[in-house]
Formats: structure tokens, C-alpha cells, sequence
């Protein structure tokens, strides 16, 4: 699973840095940068810090848990570079266009194609 990539494209879709994620949380900014560079830490973090940020990026604890939710064109195009600070006015305009995380709800059982909604809740 993409945990910690879809922290951060969540993050950058809603508009703030690493700082003030951290910030809003309560945490130091080294602590939350690990959730976003560290791939399969939130999936062996503090449960209940987990649930903090999936409240703060919109996004259902259970949802992720169960790796139901992926990344898509756009967020993979957030996530490939370092993204430390504010979004870029370039990722802000690809990011108007659609939020960069799905939630796959089933698979079609004849084709077996992941069946995506842009409804993250």
C-alpha cells in the first residue's frame, strides 16, 4: 500500500505544508515528515495518531486500514517530487481538477476492474 503517499497527496489537495499539518496536529514536524517519506509506517504507528491525520486529510481511518483507498493520475504527479512546503501553483492547477485520492469500493466481477469513487468518506 501507498500510505504514505496518499497522507501526502491528501495534504497537498487540502492546501498545506508539512508545517502546518504538524502544526495542527500537535506533533513535531520530524514525526509527521515520517508518515509522509516512510512507506508502511502509518500501518505500524500510534492507531489513534493515525486517526488524527486521516480527520485532518478528510479521509476514513477504516478506509485506509483496509487499503481501500488509491492514488490517481493527479496524485501520483503530487507525490513523485519532494513536496515539503506549500503546493506549487503548478500542482494547485492539476489539483482543481480532481483530488488525487480514490476509494476503490469493489471489483467488477466480470472484467475484475477495481470499481474507484471520488467519494472519500
Amino acid at each position: 500500500m501507498e500510505g504514505h503517499k496518499i497522507i501526502k497527496a491528501m495534504r497537498i489537495y487540502l492546501g498545506m505544508s508539512q508545517r502546518e499539518a504538524a502544526e495542527k496536529l500537535g506533533i513535531y514536524l520530524s514525526v509527521y515528515q515520517k508518515y509522509e517519506n516512510i512507506p508502511g509506517f502509518a500501518m505500524h504507528a500510534n492507531f489513534s495518531r493515525v486517526c488524527q491525520i486521516m480527520e485532518l486529510l478528510h479521509l476514513n481511518p477504516n478506509k485506509f486500514f483496509m487499503e481501500q483507498y488509491e492514488l490517481n493520475e493527479a496524485g501520483y504527479a503530487v507525490t513523485a517530487r519532494d513536496t515539503t512546503g506549500a503546493p506549487t501553483n503548478q500542482q494547485k492547477g492539476m489539483l482543481r481538477k480532481c483530488c488525487p485520492v480514490s476509494y476503490v469500493r469493489g471489483v467488477d466481477k466480470i472484467t475484475g476492474e477495481k470499481i474507484l469513487s471520488t467519494s472519500l468518506r
